[in-house]
């Protein structure tokens, strides 16, 4: 238990298998000490930590190159990064939990660490799939009906991406996308904050039961909880917009410190 959070106000909650899940509540406070945990163990686990900051790194770098000429595709592809990102981050959720037991994580081990409650977690991740699937669907019919069905012939496909942003067309579809986006990424952020390190904690915790608490723990801390989404959002918007590049510290750093948050926000009693 969180040293910090022993004196916060605490509320109780029931699972279907009999357990008792206890959420705290949090300070804004509490975010900065996330991230200097998160940091803390960056520098325990490095090997690990490159690993998961490479592979997010080139995938950014090859969707931008795959899609520059095709701007509709990069939004979607860049959204669908962002609302997959807790499922992506089970391995680094792994190793943060095996460093805080004392024990020395394993690259090879936190690839699968799925399979601690691969059906849970695989409900989880197609969830999310589906999500993700109706809003890259809904992309290109969004902007087939705010730029027309021939507006966006008139960009010049040489400039890229560039051309489409600065267009009149673009802006008026990036502030729709943006405002729809934002109220869907908002909920993936609530039914996931703590979803995925419930299941690796708990293997008696479903996955429907996992996002329902993570929606009420949510709830129960909205402002702290806002806060922390943006903290995210902007450290992934830094993350994709330099390239890559800097995903080779931001992820492995939100993993590490959504693991911490989770340990501040929830404790597993197991009795009714």
């Amino acid at each position: 238990m969180s040293n910090q959070a022993i004196s916060t106000q605490q509320h109780d909650h029931y699972t279907e298998a009999g357990e008792h899940i206890i959420s705290r509540d949090v300070k804004l406070s509490d975010i900065g000490r996330w991230l200097k945990n998160g940091w803390h163990d960056m520098a325990h686990a490095p090997g690990i930590s490159m690993f998961y900051g490479l592979v997010m790194s080139l995938s950014v770098v090859l969707v931008f190159f795959a899609f520059q000429h095709q701007p509709i595709h990069m939004f979607t592809v860049a959204t669908v990064f962002i609302l997959l990102s807790p499922f992506m981050a089970t391995g680094l959720y792994y190793t943060a939990q095996k460093l805080e037991q004392g024990n020395k994580p394993s690259l090879g081990e936190s690839m699968v660490a799925w399979k601690e409650n691969v059906s849970d977690i695989a409900f989880f991740a197609a969830a999310l799939g589906v999500i993700t699937a109706m809003w890259a669907t809904f992309t290109p019919l969004l902007a087939a009906i705010v730029v027309g069905s021939s507006s966006l012939l008139i960009i010049n496909p040489n400039m890229g991406i560039m051309g489409f942003l600065t267009s009149e067309v673009g802006l008026t579809f990036l502030a729709i996308f943006a405002s729809i986006g934002l109220i869907l990424s908002a909920f993936v952020f609530a039914i996931s904050v703590v979803t995925i390190p419930l299941l690796l904690r708990d293997k008696k915790m479903g996955a429907v039961s996992a996002m329902i608490l993570s929606f009420k723990i949510v709830m129960e801390n909205k402002m702290v909880m806002a806060a922390w989404a943006l903290v995210i959002g902007f450290m992934l918007t830094v993350g994709i917009m330099s390239l890559g590049l800097g995903m080779l510290i931001v992820m492995p750093l939100l993993g590490y410190a959504s693991w911490h948050a989770f340990n501040d926000l929830v404790e597993i009693d197991g009795k009714v």
